[in-house]
């Protein structure tokens, strides 16, 4: 399988949850691929220079993660007409995914121990993935997901459906552009299933299986989000992070995005 070439990276472990999924809405299966894909992420601020510096080689990471990782840029001090819910993102990463207090920090699929990490997933066994499609109508977003397995499999596994928008312009401390720097990968909101009250916005997990489930075992989710006005349409991505519960932690399983 082809490698990646990416830079050593530091942190995490993945998320608080919800474990009810009765009387979600359900949508039509769509064709999930059997292929694993890891993460790329960094912790970012507009106030933070290094940051600033650091993020035209971010970007070309990015771009170099293209197929084979969800790239993610949690940010903090981002204008509130941007996104109102991304530095309530950036302080839970920091809060409850034991990233530390320092910015900029970088991740490889929340695991702090590996550094080649995506590398090493690219080449496991495939034990479930997913799919997604958007449909947009004005500022509303819903976004139909399927997860399949691909592998009988025990435990309590998890979706986290990220909001993902590119091209935002705004400030950067440390950058020449700013102003009017170009950001990318911005983690900006993550999609709500359209049952779930507007209160437990923010639980971060959405159960797709609990105890043993067989090969072929299919799940079909429907989520909302609203978009800003400003967000070119195809600008928008959605990161779908999958992970177990292990004891009080929680282990990253795959991802998947377009």
């Amino acid at each position: 399988m082809k490698k990646l070439l990416v830079l050593s990276m530091f942190s995490l472990a993945f998320v608080a949850c919800k474990k009810e999924t009765s009387n979600l809405q359900t949508t039509p299966t769509l064709d999930v691929e059997m292929k694993n894909m890891g993460v790329y992420g960094v912790r970012t601020a507009t106030w933070c220079g290094p940051c600033g510096n650091s993020m035209n080689g971010t970007h070309q990471i990015f771009e170099n993660v293209k197929g084979y990782a969800v790239a993610m840029s949690f940010k903090d001090a981002f204008s509130e007409a941007q996104s109102p819910y991304g530095n309530y993102l950036f302080d839970k990463v920091t809060e409850m995914f034991d990233l530390g207090n320092s910015v900029p920090t970088s991740f490889q699929n929340f695991n702090a121990d590996f550094p080649a990490s995506i590398n090493e997933h690219l080449d496991t066994t495939v034990i479930l993935g997913g799919n997604y499609e958007i449909e947009f109508n004005g500022n509303e977003m819903t976004i139909n997901t399927t997860t399949k397995f691909f592998m009988d499999y025990s435990g309590e596994v998890f979706v986290a459906p990220f909001i993902i928008v590119d091209n935002i312009v705004g400030y950067q401390n440390g950058h020449p552009d700013s102003p009017n720097t170009v950001h990318k990968k911005y983690v900006a909101d993550i999609a709500l299933p359209t049952t779930r009250l507007p209160e437990n916005k923010y639980e971060w997990g959405y159960l797709v299986s609990y105890g043993m489930v067989k090969n072929g075992h299919t799940v079909n989710l429907k989520f909302t989000a609203q978009k800003n006005a400003n967000w070119a349409n195809n600008n928008i991505s959605i990161g779908l992070i999958y992970y177990r519960k292990v004891g009080d932690r929680f282990k990253f399983l795959n991802a998947f995005t377009k």
